[in-house]
């Protein structure tokens, strides 16, 4: 069965675990950190908005090159797709290699530019120092898990990615304890171990990606990509616009947040480790229709293209807001497993609260630019998303925060806003049906 015939669930819930596991990784390492020190976990969660602006452009230009792919391989042309797959690997190592070069000269100016001080920003700055060693391994990861599912095989991305975080885990361990004689490494080991995790999974994929994918990498590639490249460009840079400048806000949001106070910046850190967990449906959900639209724009099967759409927000939407409610009902428990304190606790249940009303229309949001990139149209969720987002977004959440006096809970429903704002206007955009004209085919 071609990959354009298979229904969005085959597809999708592979991801859900995939996704799922990406997210609990960071999560994990919290939890290490914060047996380490309460303030080692809020100085490293505090970079996580910088560090997920890198990966969403690296994520953003993978899956660009994925879904030409997508839509050579729809359209039944395998040739060309295997020349996207190679230069789409070939680029995604040399962008994480460029973002080392450009993270490591420039490691404590970053901390200080986040706002963090003391010993939060001694530990934040050392977790970078040596992560940022990984970003091409990082960068190899990402690609390679995008050209897999583009070929359908979703279920092989969960069996590498659970090996893992098993080896990840056992790592931490590992180098927090100073077992087989090693010392204890503290905060640079936990850092070592996410580095390693992403070399080891990285090596996994591209087995994957050669013997069950049957990828190859011919010279010949490397003439033809030349023609593919301006395409790639064309979709890539647009589609990583949006994704970064949400990341970059993020980190404006946690700037300001590090002002109320390192109470509501830790609250901020571990109530946004559980927020995710509401994402991890929305986003399976939101890729799996990212990879069909892709192939029905290559086969130019529009109107099936749209009813997968529609299907994607209806399932997204309502699966991002059940499992919010869920996440806030138990908020107390989930954060006591990060903190005892009990002002954290409260102001972390506070904004897991405020999640259940952000949920929606974030499932929404990502379903409709990951439709809209997938069918080549991505320069209209770049420059209006961002528009959106850094006026009326970051305008309603210093008005609630600050004008109204919400504090960290009016940040987080000003997050909401941004994501109600965009996910309308975005589907205007896709009603207008002018994405159909965006394809490379």
């Amino acid at each position: 069965m071609q990959v354009k015939d298979r229904s969005l669930l085959s597809l999708s819930w592979p991801l859900f675990l995939t996704f799922g596991i990406a997210t609990f990784q960071p999560m994990m390492d919290s939890w290490f950190l914060s047996r380490t020190s309460e303030t080692a976990a809020a100085g490293v969660g505090a970079l996580g908005p910088l560090l997920g602006a890198l990966f969403m452009a690296i994520t953003a230009f993978s899956q660009a090159g994925a879904s030409i792919a997508s839509q050579f391989l729809g359209a039944e042309r395998p040739r060309q797709a295997g020349t996207t797959q190679t230069m789409v690997l070939i680029g995604s190592i040399l962008l994480g290699i460029a973002f080392m070069l450009i993270i490591i000269p420039l490691e404590g100016n970053i901390v200080r530019w986040m706002g963090l001080s003391g010993e939060a920003a001694g530990y934040a700055q050392e977790f970078l120092h040596v992560v940022a060693f990984g970003f091409a391994f990082r960068s190899l990861q990402t690609t390679l898990t995008a050209l897999i599912a583009t070929n359908g095989l979703t279920t092989w991305n969960l069996l590498g990615n659970i090996i893992t975080i098993i080896s990840n885990a056992a790592m931490n361990v590992v180098f927090l304890n100073g077992y087989f004689g090693l010392p204890c490494m503290g905060v640079k080991g936990v850092a070592l171990a996410t580095m390693l995790s992403w070399a080891i999974s990285s090596g996994i994929l591209f087995c994957i990606l050669r013997y069950k994918v049957h990828h190859k990498i011919r010279r010949t590639d490397f003439k033809r990509s030349r023609i593919i490249l301006p395409d790639w460009i064309r979709i890539g840079f647009p589609a990583a616009v949006e994704p970064v400048s949400f990341q970059m806000f993020q980190v404006v949001l946690t700037a300001i947040i590090v002002h109320l106070g390192i109470v509501s910046m830790t609250a901020r850190i571990f109530s946004a480790n559980f927020a995710m967990l509401a994402v991890i449906l929305s986003v399976g959900l939101s890729s799996g229709n990212q990879i069909l639209v892709a192939h029905l724009v290559g086969a130019h099967d529009y109107q099936k293209a749209n009813r997968r759409l529609h299907q994607s927000l209806i399932a997204g939407c309502s699966s991002g807001l059940i499992v919010a409610i869920i996440v806030a009902l138990f908020g107390t428990e989930l954060l006591s497993l990060y903190t005892n304190d009990p002002e954290v606790q409260r102001l972390g249940k506070i904004c897991l609260w405020c999640d259940v009303l952000l949920q929606p229309f974030k499932a929404a949001n990502m379903t409709i630019t990951s439709a809209l990139r997938a069918s080549g149209d991505s320069k209209f969720p770049a420059i209006v998303g961002t528009a959106m987002m850094w006026t009326c977004g970051l305008g309603t959440a210093l008005f609630l925060g600050f004008t109204l006096e919400l504090g960290l809970a009016g940040i987080w429903l000003g997050m909401a806003a941004d994501e109600c704002y965009r996910s309308i206007v975005n589907y205007i955009r896709w009603r207008g049906g002018k994405w159909k004209n965006f394809g490379v085919v």
